[in-house]
């Protein structure tokens, strides 16, 4: 039986994927998968259970990547374990409720920090938003994620976004990597363990991109949360305070406990919640 959270060896998040040289539409659909997109989206099939194992069918196992394009972005996916692929592959209206809500507040030229982007879900939708005149910086502590996010940012034809591929927490420093599920969209930082990844604070990396303002923000880190945001919600500036957050829950119909104070703290109002997500909007 494989454990449910083991370490992330640096093989598995560092590397060169060997099709990058490849053009988008390379790996397009042929007919049989697009007849198997169609009927999963449809249906059933693209929800729980039955996600991973369509996504094989359609895929042939991973061994060939498959070019797709959801919301009008280019996504190269490659079939391995990783369940933002599931949902970019099967589902049009994957997270519609949540990315919907960012790009209401991101206008022409604003600011989205996406904070655990993993290959662009909500980095690629908000960056094209944002427009040539916007910003998006996008946070990723999985290397080779970073990477394929970036690929696909340049196959989508952005080129508002700035990529940091380090881990986020209340210190700087350096840490390791833990995966849930050995699924690669969920990755935890152990920052008290000695390793690989850089570990930096949201306000450093914000001071580098020179972010002064941001109209909408997006956090999924796996629990990490309240070392992360709760300080800098807690500290900013107003001028620097998010007007809109999507935050991952814990699922028990609450948030995390010290981010939840902050947001109250500073006067965000909860505007909802999906199966995964909380709203909040700073008026």
């Amino acid at each position: 039986m494989v454990s449910a959270t083991r370490p992330l060896p640096s093989s598995e998040h560092e590397g060169v994927d060997n099709d990058e040289h490849l053009p988008f539409g390379h790996f397009a659909p042929n007919a049989r998968q697009k007849a198997l997109i169609a009927l999963a989206a449809g249906s059933v099939l693209h929800r729980g259970l039955f996600r991973r194992t369509m996504t094989r069918l359609i895929m042939g196992g991973g061994e060939r990547p498959l070019d797709v394009t959801f919301r009008g972005c280019a996504y190269r996916l490659r079939g391995r374990n990783n369940l933002i692929e599931f949902g970019i592959l099967l589902n049009p209206a994957y997270n519609a409720a949540d990315i919907d809500f960012l790009i209401q507040g991101v206008p022409p030229g604003g600011t989205f920090l996406d904070i655990g982007a993993n290959i662009g879900l909500y980095t690629l939708p908000l960056a094209k938003q944002a427009g040539p005149q916007g910003k998006v910086v996008a946070i990723d502590a999985n290397r080779l994620m970073a990477r394929r996010l970036a690929w696909n940012a340049s196959a989508s034809g952005l080129d508002n976004i700035s990529i940091f591929s380090c881990a986020v927490s209340d210190r700087e420093g350096m840490g390791s990597l833990s995966i849930r599920k050995n699924d690669i969209a969920i990755v935890s930082v152990e920052d008290e363990v000695a390793g690989s990844i850089p570990i930096r604070t949201l306000s450093s990396i914000l001071a580098e991109a020179g972010v002064e303002r941001i109209d909408g923000l997006k956090i999924d880190i796996e629990g990490h949360e309240d070392r992360v945001l709760a300080p800098f919600i807690e500290r900013s500036d107003v001028a620097l305070l998010p007007r809109r957050i999507v935050i991952e829950h814990p699922g028990n119909g609450e948030d995390y406990p010290a981010c939840a104070a902050a947001f109250a703290k500073r006067g965000y109002r909860l505007m909802g919640r999906s199966r995964n997500n909380s709203f909040y909007l700073l008026d």
